[in-house]
């Protein structure tokens, strides 16, 4: 069996793999820099304990992250729990796609593996969204070569930045009502959330625009997706586990063997 995990700023998700594309049980942990190895294989001996899956059942492990002190962390707790490989998502990982940006070794191993994942998933082009801490907008052309993308705030990081930046206005509980608010707290609620939806809907429309972007499927990933899918205005397939498919897809490649 193999344990993907993706390492977030704000969270860890981790999915257990056998021969099925689909993982057989995920759960989630905090991203806290301040635990220890032994702190996190604890974490997952006990959910593996949950799922009813003995531990030494699990042998392998693949790691996303845009976390670098968590990622030793998470490299120790795994090989904690016996695993006799890990794969770190980085330079030099076969993927199966192309990269075509300027800088292919800034480019976050989510983000990667979100692509690895997507061209599995639709035999042509593909534009790719991760809402999260950040919510980024990756093309996949046609030739299965990943051209680039916008990285914007997230969601609660546009509200606590304009929290942060004003003096009278509230933090306020985001709810996706009607895009013109009448008080306050729906105006910024409003702003923060069909904004989002707005930029996302106009990304799409650019990069669908783009040589080798015709007919693009379009998948988004990440918690508050299912806050913003509902007011985008472009055809969306919600994929809430594309990360961890993602990298269940590169440990195969790189390993030239299937995950059992």
């Amino acid at each position: 069996m193999l344990l993907a995990v993706d390492i977030g700023n704000s969270s860890i998700a981790v999915g257990g793999f056998g021969r099925e594309a689909e993982p057989l049980f995920t759960v989630r942990f905090s991203s806290a820099e301040q635990r220890t190895a032994d702190e996190y294989a604890a974490d997952l001996r006990k959910a593996l304990e949950q799922h009813g899956i003995a531990p030494e059942a699990v042998t392998d492990g693949a790691i996303a992250s845009v976390v670098p002190l968590l990622t030793q962390t998470m490299k120790a707790a795994l090989e904690l729990l016996g695993l006799q490989r890990v794969l770190t998502v980085g330079a030099g990982v076969k993927t199966g796609i192309a990269i075509r940006t300027d800088s292919p070794a800034e480019l976050g191993a989510d983000i990667i593996a979100n692509a690895a994942a997507a061209a599995t998933l639709t035999e042509g082009a593909a534009i790719i969204l991760d809402i999260g801490t950040a919510t980024t907008v990756f093309a996949l052309n046609d030739k299965k070569e990943l051209i680039g993308g916008a990285i914007l705030p997230g969601i609660r990081s546009s509200l606590e930045g304009l929290r942060n930046a004003t003096a009278q206005l509230p933090m306020v509980a985001l709810s996706p009502r009607d895009a013109m608010g009448k008080n306050t707290a729906d105006c910024i609620s409003s702003g923060v959330l069909w904004g989002h939806a707005m930029a996302i809907d106009g990304f799409i429309e650019k990069f669908s625009a783009l040589e080798g972007m015709g007919r693009a499927a379009i998948f988004a990933t990440g918690g508050p997706a299912s806050l913003i899918l509902p007011l985008c205005g472009a055809e969306i397939q919600s994929q809430p586990f594309l990360t961890l498919k993602g990298l269940r897809v590169i440990y195969e490649k790189t390993r030239k063997t299937k995950v059992c």
